[in-house]
């Protein structure tokens, strides 16, 4: 709620989060339980919204709604967490779980456009191994193809239009390796409108997380 507060935002994608007060959580919050105590949830400050049903097996990994009442029609938001209960196949499960829900998307919903965001657990660099943790064997690209599938979906990265470089977004407790492990992709049109993007890292974020939030802007005409 601290944070909602300092940011403002009229919708988050949430992952990890304990329970709002009463009146925020009826109002405007989609959420699904992952862990005991902890859900995914979207807030949706200023928009009506409604949450889609997804199959259960994806309720620890994704959550999603529809905000109807944009200027430019429905746009479908999908949470994505990287939850380590699939641990040695999160790569295969979090890009099997995507493209199935973007493919219902676009043939049960007509969708065009679609904002995936959230805390994959995930970086391209984690295949070069650049710490002392083994991420990925020799040679493998498991990381990248993930990445690389989301894009082969239609969907552009949007931290990659104003910073060409990673950005970290995860402070580890041991080790102080700069690890973008959120991230933003959105369709043609919105990735069009973005018009810029940051990842906050404050002392107020850091006494309440160790993620960095990222905040995009977008035009809507």
């Amino acid at each position: 709620m601290v944070l909602l507060d300092a940011l403002d935002p009229d919708i988050a994608l949430l992952q990890e989060t304990s329970r709002f007060d009463d009146e925020i959580e009826s109002a405007c919050i989609a959420e699904a339980t992952v862990k005991k105590n902890l859900r995914n949830s979207i807030y949706v400050k200023k928009y009506e919204f409604e949450r889609l049903r997804m199959l259960k097996e994806m309720s620890k990994a994704l959550i999603s709604v529809r905000v109807s009442d944009t200027p430019i029609g429905p746009i479908f938001f999908l949470g994505v967490y990287g939850n380590l209960d699939y641990a040695a196949v999160l790569d295969i499960t979090l890009l099997g779980f995507i493209s199935m829900w973007v493919t219902i998307l676009r043939n049960q919903h007509d969708a065009k456009n679609i904002l995936i965001s959230g805390d994959f657990n995930m970086d391209r660099r984690m295949d070069d191994n650049p710490t002392g943790t083994k991420f990925s064997r020799v040679g493998e690209r498991r990381h990248n193809t993930i990445f690389d599938g989301i894009l082969n979906l239609g969907f552009s990265d949007c931290m990659r239009k104003f910073h060409s470089e990673p950005v970290q977004t995860f402070r580890a407790v041991r080790g102080d390796y700069p690890w973008e492990l959120d991230h933003m992709f959105a369709t043609k049109e919105l990735y069009k409108s973005l018009e810029s993007i940051e990842v906050i890292s404050d002392q107020k974020v850091v006494s309440l997380s160790d993620h960095n939030p990222i905040c995009a802007n977008f035009s809507l005409r």
